[in-house]
């Protein structure tokens, strides 16, 4: 392959004549998308990237979140009175006998004080309790005995951890600007192993309890958006919808399997839930980790190692299971030259080879270095700020909106694991219309679309439990309103991609990030105490919201077909002049190299 680092830089760029109505008689300079359409934006090393870092990462990375949401449900529970083995009475009838009722359900914090025959008064437990074990055979919650006068402490957990989440997530986006990707990817797998570890000692220990999973929470986010942003940065602009694609599938794929963890262990005592959280949280979370592991901590190796034989070995025993670091982020940090390395490598891997003016995108995407790189470069223009603001503001609801369906399952008196799997496949088919709509029909109002109908199912779940109708009817609705909030999370996430430049485009997708996690320590209090209230509480809540949300993401800028911003200055201008009600997808003028 011939080198590229010695070569004149001074190629001239040809001027094309356009005809688009955006884009007339304007001298068009190759980029990156110009590179990667040469040395090959869907070959050999894409795929393997993708399928073990997007697809495979994502679930993974899902599959240990989400076992906390599933540990923390609180199963229906009422006040243990002894004496039911010396008596033949069945539960319901002993029930009867020794604890009140509370708007027609036996109370789960009261016992009568005696027989209720006897005119015995009402008293808190006295004896623990028991708990109904049909769908949740163990949870933290049932093993630690955080109901009633401690049924906050599960709230509580939850708003901590996502919170103290939150802010590790600000640290970990800084780290993917600043010291790049794949250190970033490293960071976040270590993390949910420890994590997942030592949760196997900590429910009792209520601040190593909060801690342990803070870390999941501040790493899971911008792990998937780390991956996706490599994955998109090195594809074409017609297959970053698709990149996008394979991580939100990853979601639903990871989000079933918790679910039935729950009926492999039987109920029992502490050593039953300690064995219990071992398959829970090490073999599905941090043995699941391991082969990534294996793959980013090898690369890290081969990158320190010298040896020129080293690297090649490692290149043929694990090949494409590595995670290769950015060559735009490379670039746009001044390191050309790493760059240019791994774009011969991508080329060398897809059977082609360096255009002539990469050199030149080089040098002039390196000047974004200059740009001022850290939080307050948010601030740098208007426009970066606004799209900044309205994406957070829709990613937090869309997230909350997602947890919150799956926590509610607990309160609409139905299976919560058929109910989840089935708002697990409306995710699924949600993603293939979001590639679908946002190929075809543009990110921003289709994302408007899918906002608006959340807010509209929301207003008729509050109408049904108005009405009183089945919990199968409530099921199907809240599968539904599943199917559009997970549509609406991939087109902003897609977009938050496309909008924010390279520079900036780890440490504004973990501020995002932040102010979602912030906003989902709110669902618990929200689902579980205010749905305790009254069950319609929770759906009105999130309808109202999404109704305003979804006038507010449409005035995002449309981001289908066009190209990546690389620096401050082309996030300042992404998307100007385009007026608001543009329903065209107007694709960039191409460049056209000069014979």
């Amino acid at each position: 392959m011939r080198n590229l680092a010695h070569q004149d830089d001074s190629i001239p760029f040809q001027t094309v004549n356009q005809t688009n109505e955006y884009h007339q008689d304007r001298e068009v300079v190759p980029a990156f998308e110009d590179i990667m359409d040469v040395i090959g934006s869907r070959g050999k090393f894409q795929k393997r990237l993708n399928t073990v870092f997007i697809c495979y990462g994502t679930i993974v990375s899902v599959l240990s979140s989400q076992m906390f949401n599933f540990v923390m449900q609180t199963p229906d529970h009422w006040c243990h009175v002894p004496g039911r083995e010396f008596t033949n009475l069945t539960l319901d009838e002993w029930k009867s006998a020794t604890i009140p009722k509370e708007g027609g359900t036996f109370s789960k914090c009261l016992m009568y004080n005696g027989s209720a025959l006897d005119g015995a008064s009402e008293v808190p437990c006295q004896h623990g309790w028991e708990y109904d074990d049909t769908w949740y055979t163990l949870t933290v919650p049932s093993e630690m005995n955080w109901v009633c006068d401690d049924m906050h402490i599960v709230s509580d957990v939850m708003f901590y951890a996502q919170n103290i989440g939150a802010v590790l997530g600000l640290l970990f986006g800084y780290m993917g600007d600043m010291y790049g990707r794949r250190p970033l990817q490293l960071a976040c797998v270590v993390m949910h192993v420890v994590s997942r570890v030592a949760m196997l000692f900590t429910p009792s220990l209520l601040p190593l309890f909060v801690m342990a999973e803070s870390l999941v929470g501040g790493a899971a986010g911008v792990m998937l958006e780390s991956a996706v942003s490599v994955g998109t940065e090195l594809t074409d602009i017609r297959n970053r919808s698709c990149i996008n694609c394979m991580a939100c599938i990853g979601i639903p794929i990871g989000l079933c399997p918790p679910a039935y963890v729950f009926r492999c262990f039987p109920a029992g005592s502490t050593p039953c839930f300690l064995q219990y959280c071992a398959a829970l949280y090490y073999y599905s979370s941090a043995a699941a980790n391991a082969p990534l592991l294996y793959c980013i901590a090898t690369a890290e190796l081969s990158r320190l190692i010298s040896c020129k034989n080293v690297l090649c070995l490692f290149d043929t025993a694990i090949p494409g299971l590595w995670f290769p670091e950015s060559p735009r982020w490379l670039t746009c940090r001044g390191r050309e030259e790493e760059a240019l390395t791994v774009l011969r490598r991508i080329a060398a891997t897809n059977g082609s080879s360096l255009p002539p003016f990469t050199l030149q995108v080089l040098h002039r995407v390196a000047k974004a270095k200059r740009d001022r790189v850290g939080y307050l470069a948010i601030f740098s223009s208007w426009n970066l700020f606004k799209n900044t603001l309205l994406l957070a503001i829709a990613r937090s609801l869309c997230w909350m909106t997602i947890l919150a369906l799956v926590l509610s399952v607990g309160i609409i008196s139905v299976n919560p694991l058929v109910a989840v799997s089935g708002q697990a496949m409306a995710q699924a088919a949600s993603v293939l219309l979001q590639h679908y709509c946002g190929t075809h029909f543009g990110r921003r109002w289709s994302s408007v679309a899918c906002l608006a109908l959340v807010g509209l199912l929301g207003a008729l779940c509050v109408v049904l439990l108005t009405v009183g109708v089945p919990s199968v009817a409530m099921a199907v609705v809240m599968m539904v309103m599943q199917f559009w909030s997970s549509a609406g999370s991939a087109f902003i996430n897609l977009q938050s991609i496309e909008v924010h430049p390279t520079c900036l485009r780890q440490i504004t997708a973990s501020v995002e990030c932040t102010v979602a996690g912030v906003c989902m320590s709110l669902v618990p209090y929200i689902v579980f105490q205010g749905g305790s209230v009254d069950r319609r509480l929770p759906f009105a809540i999130l309808s109202a919201i999404h109704l305003l949300v979804a006038l507010s993401v449409s005035f995002l800028p449309e981001t289908a077909l066009q190209r990546l911003p690389e620096s401050l200055q082309d996030a300042a201008e992404f998307g100007r002049g385009r007026p608001y009600w543009s329903w065209r997808l107007i694709a960039p003028p191409s460049f056209v190299q000069g014979q």
